[in-house]
């Protein structure tokens, strides 16, 4: 396999959510290339339905009690995911609102660019949506969709195997 095709597999071998951090600051350089590729992200007809929120570690004390583990209270950097369905596009057969899927998209975009910078996240949902969007005087019309912190993790990227199911019970070969 060619190199770059197999760092790219690899890249995928190696993430795993990290819930504890090391106290180690993230580099500006690696932070800009992650937000451009959030910016770069594809979404249902370009619309970008998004908005992601940078909270760093100083002035974070009063966020950081919504976070259920004290591990992701140490990431340098928490980005707020958010959505604003009336910017996306939607399915005029069925209406559905594509602006969760562009605004996850862009996230898991994001979350493979911190991999490949030697950084680990986390993909967060248990929060109390209410309590953040107070807190970060977000407006009513935008929805947040997830917290993903990102830091050096305090044990190095190396993921092991989980109990995944086999690709025969999530394939289906032109029919169900």
């Amino acid at each position: 396999m060619e190199e770059k095709l197999q760092n790219f597999y690899e890249l995928f071998t190696r993430r795993k959510s990290i819930r504890e951090f090391s106290d180690k600051e993230i580099e500006e350089e690696k932070l800009s290339r992650i937000f451009e590729v959030l910016r770069r992200a594809q979404s249902a007809a370009n619309c970008q339905p998004w908005h992601f929120i940078v909270l760093k570690k100083e002035g974070r004390e009063e966020f950081n009690q919504l976070l259920k583990h004290d591990g992701f209270k140490k990431s340098p950097v928490i980005i707020v995911a958010c959505a604003e369905p009336k910017k996306a596009w939607v399915r005029r057969y069925d209406n559905v609102n594509y602006a969760w899927v562009d605004v996850t998209i862009a996230i898991t975009e994001m979350i493979a660019a911190a991999t490949a910078e030697g950084l680990g996240t986390c993909w967060i949902a248990a929060f109390d949506p209410d309590k953040a969007r107070k807190l970060l005087d977000i407006p009513s019309h935008i929805e947040i969709v997830a917290l993903i912190p990102i830091g050096y993790p305090k044990t190095p990227l190396v993921r092991e195997e989980k109990d995944r199911k086999k690709l025969g019970e999530i394939l289906h070969y032109n029919r169900w």
